[in-house]
């Protein structure tokens, strides 16, 4: 009986822990979230003011800084994969991974959401799909692989399909929808980059170029540690 029960004692301990452990996860990412779009809306209302001397924050630039911070925490997210493999303590960066993705995701989704339903004016259904048609599809088909991720971190989703294959889905599903997240980006912002880049008339260049740019790192970082993996 005492075995038993110190047998139980033992387990409850360690699924409290597991459980504490988890909601501190998911509350740090949360408040990295939270940081990248205060950051970013920030960022664009400061540059709104140098650049057009206007001196108002509004929802449009909320949505903005939504899908900044949606495009920097899934581009953290790989980039911590990378320091799992190059850092002496790589369990910490690892365990970081996934919860700063899948507050990545749900940043983005939100974007996606505000942006149609909430800023009918700029993105009109179904006048700016047709207008845009590289752009919406590019988004969507980031997001919706973003989404499918999501739904193969759950653990029940794992052992259904073991755990290389699992492993592989997650790899090439994040690497596609980053690089598709990257040019939807560059696709609406190009003319903004490309303006800047020539001019520097704004001093500072939509946040949206330095979070690409990141975006960009991670994923031949993670390139490089995976082919330095095989040799």
């Amino acid at each position: 009986m005492d075995r038993n029960a110190g047998r139980n004692g033992t387990r409850t301990s360690a699924s409290a822990s597991s459980t504490a452990l988890l909601w501190k996860l998911r509350l740090r990412a949360a408040a990295a979230a939270l940081a990248a779009v205060v950051f970013g809306g920030l960022y664009f209302f400061v540059r709104q003011a140098i650049k057009d001397d206007v001196w108002r924050f509004d929802f449009y630039l909320f949505n903005k800084s939504l899908a900044t911070a949606s495009l920097f925490l899934i581009a953290l997210s790989l980039f911590l994969t990378s320091i799992h493999f190059i850092s002496r303590r790589p369990r910490r960066a690892l365990a970081y991974r996934k919860h700063y993705g899948l507050a990545g995701f749900w940043t983005g989704a939100a974007h996606g959401l505000a942006s149609h339903l909430f800023l009918p004016e700029k993105f009109p259904l179904p006048s700016w799909i047709a207008r845009h048609p590289a752009e919406a599809v590019l988004g969507l088909t980031a997001l919706a692989l973003f989404g499918g991720m999501a739904v193969l971190s759950l653990a029940s989703v794992k052992g259904r399909l073991g755990g290389a294959l699992w492993r592989r889905v997650l790899r090439f599903s994040g690497y596609t929808a980053l690089i598709l997240a990257g040019v939807h980006a560059g696709v609406l912002k190009w003319a903004s980059w490309m303006k800047y880049i020539k001019t520097f008339e704004s001093v500072l260049p939509s946040l949206s170029l330095p979070v690409v740019l990141f975006a960009a790192v991670a994923l031949i970082l993670r390139l490089a540690v995976r082919a330095a993996k095989r040799r």
